[in-house]
């Protein structure tokens, strides 16, 4: 429920990377020959188009960015809101409120009127909260504009959250609650956020049963109230529209708007673990989950390019040093990666593998061991020049598309970041030394201090999980006991 998946923070988003090879017989003539040198390509210079931005007497930030190649229109919207704001009693408000805020009407417009509006004109609106901020969004033909920028500015400023929906709302929490166990890979995520932040910090909280039954009307109105302000809230819109016109619109709409004040609870920083530790949940599973993490990266950490670089050398790649090791030399994993988290406070850096119950715990053991050696960043001048070239080209292949850039330039301001940050991203990653691999190797990497989580059926590992220190059992939360508590 509570989703460290938000604006900047990549560790849920990780890539798995499986390789198939194909074994075929060629010719000796062919397996002889030397292929063709490479031509040599200019520098990637990467220049996005700039959305103007503008703001509003009343605070509310506006972008617009004008594309009429298609006759689309999309807005986005970013508010200042999260779960990691939910009252300690009613955790999961504010997931419950973005389904409310999307299917409950608003004063003028009874959702049943939305929906076939929606239906009919092929559009779309939809609202929804993460763990550091809320995000509204709408799209439609530039032909049907007027109609759903009515409904979306409506739903805004007046919103109904009829009481049916939220009831709703509420059963569909309750279903997702029932069925949080069934992903191994999702219990391995959540239990490793759970043992390293506390069960009870904001960004591991997960609700009760009767935490999500103990939610009103009431508490989304004024949640409402805290959520939406122009103040605290910025817009993007891109596609098929002249920009005078778009501005008044809005200003039309949101003009009117009161600005208001709110305070927020201050997020803890985490306890750090200075010792090695060692969970497993046992489960009558195929596969085994593998997570091993420590603590990173907060954001706006001046160490965040040199990480980038060093993530996609040490896990964050098809040729990185654990897949190539681990997957395809040893084959001690169907799949492995690293990846990495920057919210407010420290984030986490996460090696990932999923493999056989017989290959549990020497694919952790390799997977520590490599982490203890790359720690000096031992990585050849083409590696590092190969891992930030793929750096560059996946950051490019961000933003084919005008809504893209729009929503990424909103995003950066929302969060903090400058003005100049995507003009100058390839630019910091291409200043990354070997130098500053090494330093951030050894100011981030301690094996010795890792919390290890596996997940499987123990019966069948090659080793007992004592091999790799004591161990501690998780016992997994029945969720499915909608009378329970905990």
């Amino acid at each position: 429920m509570n989703d460290m998946a938000n604006g900047k923070s990549q560790m849920a988003n990780r890539k798995w990377f499986f390789l198939t090879f194909a074994f075929c017989l060629l010719p000796f003539a062919m397996l002889s020959a030397i292929p063709p040198p490479m031509p040599e390509f200019p520098p990637l210079h990467f220049n996005p188009p700039k959305p103007v931005r503008t703001v509003l007497d009343n605070g509310l930030v506006v972008y617009l960015l004008e594309d009429h190649e298609l006759p689309l229109i999309k807005m986005e919207m970013y508010f200042q809101a999260g779960t990691q704001y939910d009252p300690i009693d009613k955790i999961g408000l504010g997931s419950i409120f973005g389904q409310a805020m999307t299917y409950g009407g608003s004063l003028s417009h009874p959702p049943e009127e939305i929906e076939k509006t929606l239906n009919r004109k092929a559009a779309a609106i939809n609202f929804a909260i993460g763990l550091e901020n809320g995000e509204g969004s709408m799209g439609c033909r530039k032909e049907d504009f007027d109609t759903i920028f009515a409904l979306f500015s409506d739903l805004v400023l007046h919103p109904q959250l009829r009481k049916d929906q939220v009831e709703l709302a509420k059963s569909k929490a309750l279903e997702s609650l029932r069925r949080l166990n069934d992903d191994p890979e999702e219990v391995a995520r959540r239990e490793l956020r759970r043992v390293m932040y506390g069960a009870h910090h904001p960004y591991a909280r997960i609700p009760s049963p009767a935490m999500i039954k103990n939610i009103k009307r009431d508490d989304l109105l004024k949640a409402h109230k805290l959520f939406l302000r122009p103040n605290a809230s910025s817009i993007a819109v891109s596609g098929d529209f002249q920009s005078a016109e778009m501005l008044a619109k809005l200003k039309n709409a949101f003009g009117p708007w009161a600005k208001s004040d709110a305070q927020w609870p201050k997020i803890p920083a985490p306890a750090l673990f200075q010792e090695r530790r060692v969970f497993y949940i046992q489960r009558p599973i195929n596969q085994s989950q593998i997570r091993i993490g420590d603590f990173g990266l907060a954001r706006h950490s001046p160490d965040h390019f040199a990480w980038e670089v060093f993530n996609e050398l040490w896990g964050g790649s098809a040729t990185s040093r654990l897949f190539r090791t681990v997957r395809t030399e040893l084959g001690l994993a169907y799949s492995v990666g690293s990846g990495y988290s920057e919210p407010a406070e420290k984030g986490l850096i996460v090696a990932v593998s999923q493999t056989r119950g017989s290959q549990t715990i020497a694919a952790t053991q390799s997977i520590v061991k490599i982490t203890q050696d790359v720690r000096e960043a031992p990585f050849t001048p083409k590696e590092i020049s190969d891992a930030k070239e793929s750096i560059r080209n996946r950051f490019v292949e961000n933003f084919t598309s005008s809504a893209q850039i729009a929503s990424y330039v909103m995003n950066l301001e929302y969060f903090g970041f400058p003005p100049d940050y995507l003009d100058t991203y390839t630019q910091h990653i291409a200043q990354v030394s070997a130098d500053d691999l090494r330093r951030v190797g050894q100011t981030y990497l301690h094996p010795e201090r890792f919390t290890i989580l596996v997940e499987g059926d123990l019966s069948t590992f090659d080793k007992p999980v004592a091999t790799l220190g004591k161990p501690q059992e998780i016992k997994l939360e029945d969720y499915t006991n909608e009378q329970g508590d905990h």
